[in-house]
């Protein structure tokens, strides 16, 4: 027995590196297949290890959004195995559904030790918002690449190998995640690493505006609004609302005199998916299927509907976008109940509005190997799967 608890130790610490490496290497580990490698080796067969080895020790799940968790994945590996629209092998997405499940319980079993999740996040918020700063100050004071509206849009540490993130609104994803998670920290935590975690917030706020997704603005505000409203009063909260308000109206006003308020073809990407809805409604166009939509107007084609929702409805169908929906209803359900314990639920809960907000027009997929979008989906998916486990098993701490 005694044997065992150290080896559940062992493979808790492993799987906190290893989940480290996955949040935070993307800034440090510049080789997409070196990233892959390591993640493999320091996060996913630990915890294939803990789901065969330690099954005791497995956390307790939110029972509601784990079974619409499970029929969603069964879901996919249907339309994956019977769909002849499907890219790849069945296998393929087998291992993508294998990993999806580790993931889960890889955090949930770091999550049932308090201190060490604590020290988790916080290693990967410093982390992330050092490389935030570098960006800033490579950009602004080296680069002089002007403070003006859109004169560049911010996605790397330009000139480095590290932190280039190849495109704004995927940078942007990754600091609006980081900065949802700074500000939880910093609302939680005291003295030196609240202080860290403020500088950190800063930065990884400044890098999302820089990048100049609207979208992800959005998202992060209404991340930042809901931590806010599970951490202050209803009087504090009410006096907020009367500055934030005044405040994003006047925002929106000078973002349409500087020509900030459009679509940007997102709307004639999102008519010609409607004009071909007949074809996939029902089961969906397969697994890892491209809508293929052209624009003639900018002599250009896209292979992705520009929205999780409608790339859901156009892979998987109707039967698909409704797992999903009732998935993320389940885990925002769970998380505003238990938001004001002394737990991660409203972390968890901030990071899925995060999520309900950017997927209208931000990132399109969730059924990938790990990387940006895993990170924005999946983490709070598996926090609030999970946000029971410190509650239940205390005596890890």
């Amino acid at each position: 027995m005694e044997s065992a608890v150290k080896g559940m130790i062992f493979v808790r610490l492993v799987l906190a590196i290893g989940l480290y490496l996955q949040l935070a290497g993307l800034c440090f580990i510049s080789d997409g297949s070196r990233y892959a490698t390591i993640t493999n080796i320091m996060l996913f067969a630990p915890a294939l290890i803990a789901l065969v080895f330690f099954r005791s020790a497995w956390p307790p799940f939110n029972k509601n959004a784990f079974g619409l968790l499970v029929t969603l994945c069964a879901w996919v590996a249907f339309v994956a195995v019977f769909n002849e629209g499907s890219v790849g092998t069945p296998w393929r997405w087998l291992r993508l559904l294998l990993y999806v499940g580790l993931y889960v319980l890889a955090i949930g079993l770091v999550m049932q030790s308090r201190n060490l999740w604590r020290f988790l996040l916080m290693a990967v918020v410093v982390t992330a918002g050092i490389f935030a700063w570098l960006s800033l100050n490579q950009a602004l004071l080296i680069d002089d690449r002007g403070f003006g509206f859109r004169a560049f849009r911010l996605d790397s540490w330009s000139g480095h190998a590290m932190a280039d993130f190849e495109n704004p609104i995927v940078s942007a994803l990754y600091f609006g995640v980081v900065a949802t998670v700074a500000l939880f920290l910093s609302l939680r935590e005291k003295g030196g690493t609240r202080l860290l975690s403020v500088v950190a917030f800063i930065g990884a706020a400044a890098y999302c505006y820089f990048t100049y997704s609207r979208g992800v603005w959005l998202g992060l505000l209404a991340a930042v609004m809901t931590l806010l409203a599970v951490s202050l009063s209803a009087r504090q909260f009410r006096v907020l609302l009367c500055v934030v308000i005044p405040l994003a109206v006047l925002g929106l006003f000078f973002l349409g005199k500087a020509g900030g308020i459009d679509a940007s073809y997102r709307d004639q990407i999102f008519w010609q998916w409607w004009s071909k809805i007949d074809s996939f409604w029902l089961w969906g166009a397969g697994a890892g299927a491209d809508p293929n939509i052209c624009i003639e107007g900018i002599k250009r084609c896209f292979n992705q509907a520009h929205s999780l929702y409608l790339q859901m409805f156009y892979e998987y169908g109707f039967p698909g976008l409704v797992l999903l929906l009732g998935l993320m209803a389940a885990l925002l359900l769970g998380g505003w109940r238990y938001r004001s314990e002394e737990n991660f639920a409203s972390l968890g809960l901030a990071l899925m509005v995060f999520v309900i907000v950017v997927s209208v027009a931000n990132f399109y997929v969730i059924f990938l190997r790990p990387g940006v979008y895993w990170i924005v989906f999946w983490l709070p998916v598996a926090i609030l799967m999970c946000a029971g486990a410190g509650r239940t098993r205390s005596e890890v701490q």
